[in-house]
């Protein structure tokens, strides 16, 4: 069986013939790099090997570093480089053909190692969670004295092979973006610096990955059968709003089963009003609260509603009962937390519990 091995270039057709595919440098550190590739259709495997930059060695042999690779990226540790010239990279795909193609993908300039003052003056990997909105991620870092007038470099890439870094935000002020259509199954990283520094400082190694949230299917069949395909949003005067828009990108969605002629739903909702707004002035979106009421007329309902800062389901919508239904409301005041990303249940009733989004991850995770 022949070893294949194919340059990129002429196999990866889904790209046009004016792409130039070249391996990307993901990160660098004082001995350590992480390089990636674009995928090739049908590769059962890669090849990547790698030499030492050198003013009198052009012509230098390639080491292999592993030629059963099954992914599009790879880091290369324990690297030395007293000259500071850098290091070139090649990469072959193995495929089933039985074609061999000497030919490899590489890339133009050398990629260098940090120096030991440059690694310990980057900032941190910035954190990211779920943005709280449908594709949405928050990315946020903490302060660096360097950046001038408080602004920063950031920077995003799609979490797929070859796939390059690009600037979103050239000087932001602020340690924190929501960044939204983030659409793709792979995931996404970022990478922020201080913006204005003389000479350009480092970025920051890159987050963790994040896959973003849409409204998902759980929630799609719990509130398939909206006549309109929409929420109410709470205000003077309630206006629907999308299924996506209320409840896409969401942690957590609490059901909350209550009524205005119901006593210790009266002390209720007060408290959970409180912590509803909390986690809106702290940013956070990931939780969203859904009003089922129980009242026995339409009026009841649009007069409780006017002291609550969520979402509702219809009074007359017939969602309202089914939800009441599948979460076997028997008693009110009912607080049933569903994971927003499957629609199972994570606690029954919250009523009485402390309510902890932390708390409700450590019971999702059971």
């Amino acid at each position: 069986n022949k070893t294949t091995l194919h340059y990129f270039s002429i196999l990866h057709r889904s790209h046009s013939a004016r792409t130039k595919m070249s391996i990307i440098l993901l990160d660098a550190e004082s001995d350590k790099l992480l390089v990636s590739w674009p995928a090739v259709p049908n590769a059962t495997k890669y090849t990547l090997q790698y030499r030492r930059v050198g003013s009198d060695d052009d012509d230098a042999p390639f080491e292999t570093l592993s030629d059963k690779l099954s992914g599009t990226q790879a880091r290369k540790k324990n690297l030395t480089d007293e000259a500071g010239l850098g290091f070139l990279f090649r990469v072959g795909a193995t495929m089933k053909d039985g074609e061999e193609i000497t030919s490899w993908t590489s890339h133009d300039e050398p990629f260098k190692l940090l120096t030991r003052e440059q690694e310990d003056a980057r900032m941190a990997a910035p954190q990211v969670g779920l943005g709280g909105v449908s594709h949405a991620a928050l990315v946020s870092w903490k302060k660096n004295a360097s950046a001038t007038d408080g602004k920063y470099e950031i920077q995003m890439r799609e979490n797929s092979g070859g796939s390059e870094w690009t600037t979103i935000a050239a000087s932001f002020g602020g340690l924190e973006v929501r960044k939204k259509n983030l659409t793709s199954k792979d995931g996404y990283q970022f990478r922020v610096r201080p913006a204005g520094v003389d000479g350009g400082a480092v970025f920051s190694p890159s987050s963790e990955t994040i896959v973003t949230l849409g409204l998902s299917d759980g929630m799609k069949r719990l509130f398939g059968t909206l006549e309109q395909g929409t929420l109410l949003k709470s205000g003077h005067n309630p206006q629907p709003i999308p299924l996506e828009e209320a409840l896409g990108g969401k942690e957590f969605v609490l059901l909350y089963a209550s009524a205005s002629w119901c006593g210790p739903c009266r002390q209720f909702t007060p408290m959970l009003t409180n912590w509803y707004q909390q986690l809106t002035a702290s940013n956070n979106k990931n939780v969203e609260v859904v009003f089922l009421s129980a009242d026995h007329d339409e009026s009841g309902f649009q007069q409780y509603y006017k002291k609550m800062p969520w979402m509702a389901v219809d009074f007359d919508d017939d969602t309202r009962e089914q939800l009441m239904a599948h979460i076997r409301v028997t008693g009110i005041p009912r607080l049933c937390v569903l994971d927003g990303k499957t629609g199972r249940i994570i606690e029954d009733n919250a009523v009485g519990q402390n309510l902890d989004i932390n708390r409700w991850r450590s019971l999702r995770s059971r």
